[in-house]
Protein backbone atom coordinates (compact mmCIF):
# COMPACT_ATOMS: atom_id res chain seq x y z
CA UNK A 1 0.00 0.00 0.00
CA UNK A 2 2.18 2.62 -1.01
CA UNK A 3 1.32 6.25 0.20
CA UNK A 4 1.31 9.21 2.22
CA UNK A 5 1.99 8.98 5.55
CA UNK A 6 -1.43 9.57 6.78
CA UNK A 7 -3.09 5.87 5.00
CA UNK A 8 -4.98 4.86 7.31
CA UNK A 9 -4.83 1.19 7.84
CA UNK A 10 -7.97 -1.05 9.20
CA UNK A 11 -6.90 -3.45 11.49
CA UNK A 12 -8.32 -6.76 12.49
CA UNK A 13 -6.84 -7.94 15.45
CA UNK A 14 -6.51 -12.23 16.39
CA UNK A 15 -5.79 -13.30 19.77
CA UNK A 16 -6.01 -10.98 22.38
CA UNK A 17 -3.92 -10.81 26.04
CA UNK A 18 -1.01 -8.77 27.98
CA UNK A 19 0.30 -7.28 24.71
CA UNK A 20 -2.89 -5.78 23.41
CA UNK A 21 -3.58 -4.10 26.56
CA UNK A 22 -0.21 -3.13 27.74
CA UNK A 23 1.44 -2.36 23.75
CA UNK A 24 -0.65 -2.24 21.37
CA UNK A 25 -4.29 -0.90 22.32
CA UNK A 26 -3.30 2.79 23.90
CA UNK A 27 -0.42 2.96 20.70
CA UNK A 28 -2.90 2.10 18.37
CA UNK A 29 -5.22 4.51 20.18
CA UNK A 30 -2.51 7.22 19.88
CA UNK A 31 -1.70 6.41 16.03
CA UNK A 32 -5.26 6.95 14.99
CA UNK A 33 -4.57 9.26 12.14
CA UNK A 34 -2.78 5.75 10.35
CA UNK A 35 -4.91 3.14 12.33
CA UNK A 36 -8.25 1.92 13.02
CA UNK A 37 -9.43 -1.37 14.99
CA UNK A 38 -12.26 -2.43 12.76
CA UNK A 39 -12.64 -5.95 13.86
CA UNK A 40 -11.01 -8.16 16.80
CA UNK A 41 -11.51 -12.34 17.41
CA UNK A 42 -10.17 -13.93 20.34
CA UNK A 43 -11.01 -17.53 21.25
CA UNK A 44 -12.60 -16.19 24.78
CA UNK A 45 -15.69 -14.27 22.85
CA UNK A 46 -16.75 -12.33 25.62
CA UNK A 47 -13.04 -10.79 25.70
CA UNK A 48 -13.48 -9.52 21.85
CA UNK A 49 -16.80 -8.47 22.78
CA UNK A 50 -15.90 -6.33 25.52
CA UNK A 51 -12.86 -4.86 23.78
CA UNK A 52 -14.81 -4.62 20.76
CA UNK A 53 -17.15 -1.74 22.67
CA UNK A 54 -14.20 0.20 23.91
CA UNK A 55 -12.16 0.36 20.56
CA UNK A 56 -15.25 1.15 18.44
CA UNK A 57 -14.27 -1.98 15.96
CA UNK A 58 -16.55 -5.48 16.11
CA UNK A 59 -16.06 -8.85 17.79
CA UNK A 60 -16.18 -11.11 15.10
CA UNK A 61 -16.84 -15.04 15.87
CA UNK A 62 -14.65 -16.72 13.53
CA UNK A 63 -10.76 -16.51 12.82
CA UNK A 64 -11.07 -16.65 8.74
CA UNK A 65 -14.66 -14.73 8.77
CA UNK A 66 -11.97 -11.70 10.49
CA UNK A 67 -9.59 -12.07 8.25
CA UNK A 68 -11.72 -12.75 5.23
CA UNK A 69 -13.69 -9.15 6.40
CA UNK A 70 -13.25 -6.25 3.47
CA UNK A 71 -13.01 -3.38 6.38
CA UNK A 72 -9.64 -5.32 7.32
CA UNK A 73 -6.41 -4.70 5.73
CA UNK A 74 -4.08 -6.07 7.46
CA UNK A 75 -4.14 -8.56 10.57
CA UNK A 76 -2.46 -8.27 14.00
CA UNK A 77 -1.65 -11.73 15.70
CA UNK A 78 -0.79 -10.94 19.45
CA UNK A 79 -1.47 -13.95 21.26
CA UNK A 80 -0.53 -17.61 21.29
CA UNK A 81 -4.19 -19.38 20.93
CA UNK A 82 -5.80 -22.97 19.77
CA UNK A 83 -5.36 -21.42 16.25
CA UNK A 84 -1.21 -21.16 16.37
CA UNK A 85 0.20 -19.90 13.13
CA UNK A 86 -3.02 -21.00 10.95
CA UNK A 87 -3.82 -17.01 10.08
CA UNK A 88 -0.80 -16.34 8.90
CA UNK A 89 -1.80 -18.90 6.22
CA UNK A 90 -4.92 -17.09 5.59
CA UNK A 91 -3.85 -13.52 5.71
CA UNK A 92 -0.82 -14.50 3.02
CA UNK A 93 -3.53 -16.32 0.90
CA UNK A 94 -6.18 -13.00 0.81
CA UNK A 95 -2.98 -10.61 0.73
CA UNK A 96 -3.10 -8.99 3.90
CA UNK A 97 0.02 -7.86 5.65
CA UNK A 98 0.61 -9.44 9.34
CA UNK A 99 2.08 -8.29 12.38
CA UNK A 100 3.00 -11.13 14.26
CA UNK A 101 4.24 -10.85 18.31
CA UNK A 102 3.97 -14.78 18.66
CA UNK A 103 7.78 -16.22 19.73
CA UNK A 104 7.70 -17.91 16.17
CA UNK A 105 11.02 -19.44 17.26
CA UNK A 106 9.07 -21.91 18.97
CA UNK A 107 7.71 -23.64 16.44
CA UNK A 108 10.85 -23.56 13.70
CA UNK A 109 9.15 -26.47 12.00
CA UNK A 110 6.09 -24.92 11.05
CA UNK A 111 7.53 -21.78 9.99
CA UNK A 112 9.22 -23.76 7.60
CA UNK A 113 6.29 -25.19 6.35
CA UNK A 114 5.07 -21.76 5.87
CA UNK A 115 8.07 -20.07 4.69
CA UNK A 116 6.82 -20.78 0.55
CA UNK A 117 3.81 -19.22 1.32
CA UNK A 118 4.79 -16.32 2.85
CA UNK A 119 7.53 -15.78 -0.12
CA UNK A 120 5.13 -16.02 -2.58
CA UNK A 121 2.31 -13.98 -1.63
CA UNK A 122 4.88 -10.90 -1.44
CA UNK A 123 2.53 -9.61 1.50
CA UNK A 124 4.78 -7.49 4.17
CA UNK A 125 5.18 -9.03 7.54
CA UNK A 126 6.99 -8.08 10.80
CA UNK A 127 7.64 -10.09 13.83
CA UNK A 128 7.78 -8.37 17.29
CA UNK A 129 11.23 -7.98 17.67
CA UNK A 130 10.22 -5.52 20.21
CA UNK A 131 14.13 -4.77 21.43
CA UNK A 132 15.46 -3.69 18.65
CA UNK A 133 12.93 -0.69 19.32
CA UNK A 134 13.97 -0.01 22.92
CA UNK A 135 15.69 3.69 23.41
CA UNK A 136 18.98 2.27 24.58
CA UNK A 137 19.23 -0.33 21.70
CA UNK A 138 18.67 3.20 19.17
CA UNK A 139 20.88 5.13 21.52
CA UNK A 140 23.38 2.43 20.88
CA UNK A 141 23.34 2.46 17.30
CA UNK A 142 23.99 5.86 17.06
CA UNK A 143 27.02 5.62 19.10
CA UNK A 144 28.45 2.88 17.61
CA UNK A 145 27.90 4.76 14.28
CA UNK A 146 29.70 8.23 15.99
CA UNK A 147 31.59 7.59 19.12
CA UNK A 148 32.53 4.18 20.16
CA UNK A 149 33.22 2.27 16.69
CA UNK A 150 32.58 -0.90 15.53
CA UNK A 151 31.00 -3.91 18.43
CA UNK A 152 33.03 -6.78 18.92
CA UNK A 153 31.99 -8.19 22.22
CA UNK A 154 28.39 -8.27 23.38
CA UNK A 155 27.87 -9.76 26.98
CA UNK A 156 24.03 -10.45 27.54
CA UNK A 157 22.40 -11.95 30.81
CA UNK A 158 18.42 -12.35 30.76
CA UNK A 159 16.64 -13.28 34.03
CA UNK A 160 13.27 -14.95 34.63
CA UNK A 161 11.43 -15.16 37.50
CA UNK A 162 8.45 -17.16 35.88
CA UNK A 163 5.28 -16.92 34.11
CA UNK A 164 3.74 -14.09 34.38
CA UNK A 165 -0.07 -14.12 32.85
CA UNK A 166 -1.10 -10.70 34.39
CA UNK A 167 2.32 -9.33 34.53
CA UNK A 168 3.68 -6.28 32.13
CA UNK A 169 5.13 -7.19 28.94
CA UNK A 170 9.20 -5.98 29.47
CA UNK A 171 12.43 -7.89 29.22
CA UNK A 172 11.77 -10.04 31.29
CA UNK A 173 8.52 -11.63 31.50
CA UNK A 174 7.17 -13.58 28.81
CA UNK A 175 3.97 -13.78 26.92
CA UNK A 176 3.32 -17.73 27.00
CA UNK A 177 5.19 -20.25 28.64
CA UNK A 178 7.99 -20.74 26.91
CA UNK A 179 11.05 -22.59 27.27
CA UNK A 180 14.50 -19.74 27.88
CA UNK A 181 16.30 -19.97 24.42
CA UNK A 182 12.84 -19.34 22.64
CA UNK A 183 11.93 -16.65 25.09
CA UNK A 184 14.16 -14.48 25.99
CA UNK A 185 16.68 -15.55 24.10
CA UNK A 186 15.57 -15.72 20.67
CA UNK A 187 14.67 -11.90 20.90
CA UNK A 188 18.16 -11.28 22.75
CA UNK A 189 19.71 -13.29 19.57
CA UNK A 190 17.89 -10.76 17.02
CA UNK A 191 19.11 -7.90 19.11
CA UNK A 192 22.62 -9.11 18.52
CA UNK A 193 22.34 -9.57 14.69
CA UNK A 194 20.76 -6.27 15.21
CA UNK A 195 23.72 -4.70 16.80
CA UNK A 196 26.43 -6.31 14.70
CA UNK A 197 24.03 -5.80 11.40
CA UNK A 198 25.73 -9.36 10.55
CA UNK A 199 24.53 -12.89 10.82
CA UNK A 200 26.19 -15.27 12.80
CA UNK A 201 28.56 -17.54 11.18
CA UNK A 202 28.74 -20.36 13.74
CA UNK A 203 26.89 -20.75 17.67
CA UNK A 204 27.23 -22.99 20.55
CA UNK A 205 25.05 -23.34 23.17
CA UNK A 206 24.80 -24.91 26.33
CA UNK A 207 21.90 -25.62 29.14
CA UNK A 208 20.93 -27.26 32.34
CA UNK A 209 18.49 -27.35 35.16
CA UNK A 210 19.83 -25.83 38.20
CA UNK A 211 17.00 -27.53 40.75
CA UNK A 212 16.02 -30.84 39.03
CA UNK A 213 12.90 -32.47 40.11
CA UNK A 214 9.19 -31.99 40.04
CA UNK A 215 6.97 -33.47 37.56
CA UNK A 216 7.69 -31.11 34.82
CA UNK A 217 11.48 -30.97 34.90
CA UNK A 218 12.98 -28.02 32.65
CA UNK A 219 15.80 -26.42 31.53
CA UNK A 220 16.53 -23.58 33.83
CA UNK A 221 19.95 -22.02 32.44
CA UNK A 222 20.50 -21.80 29.04
CA UNK A 223 23.92 -20.04 27.19
CA UNK A 224 25.16 -19.63 23.55
CA UNK A 225 27.95 -17.95 21.87
CA UNK A 226 27.40 -16.50 18.26
CA UNK A 227 30.43 -15.69 16.11
CA UNK A 228 30.25 -13.34 13.78
CA UNK A 229 32.54 -11.83 10.43
CA UNK A 230 36.17 -10.41 11.52
CA UNK A 231 35.88 -12.29 15.26
CA UNK A 232 32.86 -10.66 16.55
CA UNK A 233 31.40 -12.14 19.58
CA UNK A 234 28.37 -12.46 21.34
CA UNK A 235 27.92 -14.00 24.68
CA UNK A 236 24.22 -14.45 25.62
CA UNK A 237 22.90 -16.53 28.93
CA UNK A 238 19.37 -16.28 30.41
CA UNK A 239 18.34 -18.21 33.85
CA UNK A 240 15.20 -18.67 35.60
CA UNK A 241 15.25 -17.82 39.40
CA UNK A 242 13.63 -19.84 42.09
CA UNK A 243 11.72 -17.53 44.16
CA UNK A 244 10.35 -20.09 46.06
CA UNK A 245 13.05 -22.07 46.70
CA UNK A 246 15.88 -19.32 47.20
CA UNK A 247 13.30 -16.96 48.87
CA UNK A 248 14.42 -13.21 49.45
CA UNK A 249 17.74 -13.82 47.91
CA UNK A 250 16.62 -13.82 44.66
CA UNK A 251 15.97 -9.99 44.65
CA UNK A 252 19.60 -9.15 45.56
CA UNK A 253 21.06 -10.69 42.61
CA UNK A 254 22.94 -8.44 40.16
CA UNK A 255 21.15 -6.74 37.46
CA UNK A 256 20.41 -8.36 34.12
CA UNK A 257 22.42 -6.19 31.46
CA UNK A 258 24.34 -6.17 28.22
CA UNK A 259 27.67 -4.95 28.02
CA UNK A 260 29.19 -4.16 24.30
CA UNK A 261 32.65 -3.52 23.89
CA UNK A 262 33.38 -1.85 20.60
CA UNK A 263 36.87 -0.84 18.80
CA UNK A 264 37.05 2.66 20.76
CA UNK A 265 34.67 2.25 23.88
CA UNK A 266 32.29 -0.17 26.08
CA UNK A 267 28.36 0.84 26.53
CA UNK A 268 26.84 -0.83 29.46
CA UNK A 269 22.70 -1.35 29.31
CA UNK A 270 20.03 -1.88 30.99
CA UNK A 271 17.16 -2.27 29.11
CA UNK A 272 14.71 -0.48 27.77
CA UNK A 273 16.11 2.91 28.78
CA UNK A 274 19.09 3.23 30.66
CA UNK A 275 22.60 2.99 29.13
CA UNK A 276 26.11 3.84 30.64
CA UNK A 277 29.55 4.51 27.98
CA UNK A 278 32.32 5.23 27.83
CA UNK A 279 34.98 6.88 24.99
CA UNK A 280 38.24 8.91 24.99
CA UNK A 281 36.27 11.43 26.88
CA UNK A 282 35.03 9.61 29.74
CA UNK A 283 32.14 7.95 31.55
CA UNK A 284 28.42 8.94 29.94
CA UNK A 285 25.02 8.00 31.56
CA UNK A 286 22.08 8.42 30.19
CA UNK A 287 18.27 7.63 31.50
CA UNK A 288 16.43 7.87 28.25
CA UNK A 289 12.67 9.27 27.89
CA UNK A 290 10.01 5.92 26.33
CA UNK A 291 8.42 8.67 24.83
CA UNK A 292 7.40 7.71 22.04
CA UNK A 293 6.67 4.37 23.56
CA UNK A 294 8.10 1.23 22.36
CA UNK A 295 4.43 0.23 20.89
CA UNK A 296 4.07 3.37 19.23
CA UNK A 297 7.73 2.49 17.38
CA UNK A 298 6.53 -0.72 16.80
CA UNK A 299 3.63 0.40 14.92
CA UNK A 300 4.65 3.60 13.49
CA UNK A 301 7.49 0.69 11.60
CA UNK A 302 4.72 -1.39 10.31
CA UNK A 303 2.84 1.26 9.03
CA UNK A 304 6.02 2.30 6.89
CA UNK A 305 6.56 -1.52 5.81
CA UNK A 306 3.23 -1.94 4.71
CA UNK A 307 2.51 1.72 2.23
CA UNK A 308 6.37 0.79 1.33
CA UNK A 309 8.22 3.55 2.77
CA UNK A 310 11.77 3.18 4.31
CA UNK A 311 11.05 1.17 7.66
CA UNK A 312 13.48 -0.40 10.57
CA UNK A 313 10.76 -3.08 10.65
CA UNK A 314 12.15 -6.70 10.97
CA UNK A 315 10.32 -9.22 8.45
CA UNK A 316 9.80 -12.67 7.54
CA UNK A 317 13.16 -13.12 6.69
CA UNK A 318 14.47 -11.91 9.82
CA UNK A 319 12.07 -14.42 11.59
CA UNK A 320 12.92 -17.47 9.76
CA UNK A 321 16.34 -16.64 10.18
CA UNK A 322 16.60 -16.68 13.92
CA UNK A 323 14.27 -19.31 13.90
CA UNK A 324 17.33 -21.34 12.43
CA UNK A 325 19.70 -20.39 14.51
CA UNK A 326 17.92 -21.43 17.24
CA UNK A 327 17.61 -24.72 16.15
CA UNK A 328 21.63 -25.02 15.55
CA UNK A 329 22.17 -24.03 19.10
CA UNK A 330 19.59 -26.79 20.07
CA UNK A 331 21.14 -29.17 18.17
CA UNK A 332 25.13 -27.60 19.12
CA UNK A 333 24.05 -28.43 22.93
CA UNK A 334 22.64 -32.07 21.90
CA UNK A 335 25.97 -32.61 20.18
CA UNK A 336 28.32 -30.79 22.02
CA UNK A 337 30.19 -29.01 19.52
CA UNK A 338 30.34 -25.56 17.90
CA UNK A 339 27.93 -25.35 14.49
CA UNK A 340 28.80 -23.66 11.16
CA UNK A 341 25.66 -22.07 10.04
CA UNK A 342 27.46 -20.16 7.00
Amino acid sequence: MPGSKNVRLRVGVVGLGRLWEARHKPALAKLKDRFAVTALYDQVARRAEIEAGQVGGRAVDGLVALIERPDVDVVYLLSPQWFGLHPIEVACALGKPIYCALPLSGVADELERLDPAVRGSGVPFMPEFARRFYPTSLRLKELLATRIGRPRLVIGQGRLFGFDRYGQPGPSTQIAPESLLVDPGSYLLDWCRFVFEDEPSAVQGWGGTILPGGEKPETDFVTYLLEFGGGGVAQVAAGRYHRDAWGDASRFLPLPGIQVYAERGVAWLELPDRIQWTDSEGTHEERLPLEPSVGEMLNDHFHRLVRGSQSMAPTWDDAVAVARLIAAIQQSGREGRRIATQ
